[in-house]
């Protein structure tokens, strides 16, 4: 099982439906530590007093063990798609290996209302405990799909009336220049070899994040949030 810690994170994953048990410093409480006691209840999720230690989560008081999010199908992401929707939004990541950068996105995705994060089966990061522990709740909130061939994965999205968005540093569009407000999938690559080059082929848009000093290149988990917003910022305006 994997614990999540820290009143934001744990307050997402019970209302998420995954948390398994609720620990509880032991000692007075806060109002937030009370409230997520309720939600604990009203979730049905058990809560118990301890005396927990360690930097990592007695300053907030609060661990909570959940089942482990898991990789979803590429049948079931075939499912999702039958459904009829004006504003899909999937995130993409090719090639992104480390665990943190893979939960970093998660957050983000989750925090943008990502309908579902689609990443391949080889060259891609695990959905491990660091991972869930950076995603922050995220991945309880989240659709994660595994594939096994991203480039057939990208044009059954294609089929299904999705623009894919490609980030590219070089050779395109600024990112807000671009039409996001459809069914859109953000595609993301490794920081360090960005895109490979039979995902870029298939790309309808290429685009990137306008920078003062582009040379200094952006963490993808940042660059991911950055697009993320950009799509919302388009669709609320």
């Amino acid at each position: 099982m994997t614990e999540i810690v820290g009143i934001h994170s744990v307050n997402l994953a019970l209302a998420a439906g995954s948390g398994i048990q609720l620990r509880i410093r032991q000692g007075k409480l806060n109002r937030r530590q009370e409230a997520i006691i309720g939600l604990a209840e009203q979730m049905g999720c058990p809560v118990v007093f301890e005396a927990i230690e360690g930097d990592e989560i007695a300053h907030q008081g609060v661990a909570l063990e959940v089942v482990p999010p898991r990789f979803q199908t590429e049948q079931e992401l075939g499912s999702l798609l039958k459904v009829a929707r004006d504003n899909w939004l999937f995130l993409i990541l090719d090639g992104v290996t480390d665990p943190r950068n893979f939960g970093a996105c998660l957050r983000s995705a989750a925090s943008f209302g990502v309908h579902g994060v689609i990443v391949p089966k080889d060259h891609a990061a695990p959905l491990n405990d660091a991972a869930i522990k950076t995603a922050s709740g995220g991945a309880s909130l989240t659709r994660v799909f595994q594939v096994v061939n991203l480039a057939r994965t990208i044009d059954s999205l294609k089929k299904a009336g999705i623009w894919i968005v490609g980030t590219l540093p070089e050779d395109s569009e600024p990112l807000p220049k671009i039409d996001l407000k459809g069914n859109i999938a953000l595609v993301m690559g490794a920081e360090d070899v960005g895109l490979r080059q039979k995902t870029q082929d298939r790309c309808d848009f290429l685009a990137h994040i306008p920078m003062d000093y582009a040379d200094l290149s952006l963490n993808v988990s940042v660059a991911a949030g950055i697009c993320l917003y950009e799509v919302q910022k388009q669709r609320s305006a």
